[in-house]
């Protein structure tokens, strides 16, 4: 959920910390903080936070070792960021997904009870046009400017953008031609189905740059 609060945004403390530590829904849920002692309602921000983490659970299905990565001593095939932050801590991705199809910026949009309708760039929401796919592209282009260029040999590392889509079910007309929007029960098929192009130390290479502050600014 990449916003701009209404309330004016304090400086990020996290650029010293090993962004592996964030929690999903870590920025929103400062925000919600933030919005309830200055008297504003923070239901929207709540309902942020509470789908990042639910997308973040879904993430876990990919995340673990398997037997066999025990078995060989290597480690796992993807890796996650959860709230990288940007632009000081005034916007951040929601989750940063390393693994076996490059990087996958992933947007969670939870829109509980409402009805969506994609209709290729066009997500609406309760038959309201939204500029989520547009917006999805942009986080991935923020991604290949401010990574990328510190990854070296993996600088043509795909970065996918991709819309997890949480609390309602969604009708499609067409789909986008080069963002991922799945629901909650299609996340993981839909990402386990993208092309491979990378393998575990690759992709632990990738994640110990990902993970440090620095690299985001």
């Amino acid at each position: 959920m990449t916003t701009t609060p209404a309330t004016t945004p304090t400086t990020d403390r996290s650029r010293a910390l090993d962004l592996a530590r964030h929690y999903p829904g870590r920025r929103v849920g400062h925000v919600a903080a933030q919005q309830r002692r200055a008297g504003f309602p923070d239901r929207n921000w709540r309902l942020g936070a509470d789908g990042e983490q639910r997308t973040a659970h879904l993430l876990t299905a990919l995340t673990g070792r398997t037997r066999r990565d025990r078995l060989l001593g290597r480690p796992p095939a993807w890796q996650v960021l959860h709230s990288v932050p940007l632009d000081g801590g005034a916007a951040d991705l929601d989750h940063v997904l390393i693994g076996p199809p490059g990087i996958c910026v992933v947007d969670t949009r939870h829109h509980r009870g409402r009805s969506l309708l994609l209709d290729g760039d066009r997500l609406v929401v309760a038959g309201t046009a939204t500029d989520a796919v547009p917006r999805a592209r942009a986080e991935a282009q923020r991604v290949r400017e401010l990574l990328l260029p510190r990854l070296g040999a993996a600088a043509s590392t795909p970065v996918r953008p991709v819309i997890a889509l949480v609390g309602a079910p969604l009708r499609v007309r067409r789909w986008p031609d080069d963002v991922v929007v799945a629901t909650e029960g299609a996340l993981v098929y839909a990402l386990r189905g993208l092309t491979p192009v990378l393998g575990p130390r690759e992709v632990e290479r990738i994640h110990a740059v990902a993970r440090r502050p620095e690299s985001w600014g």
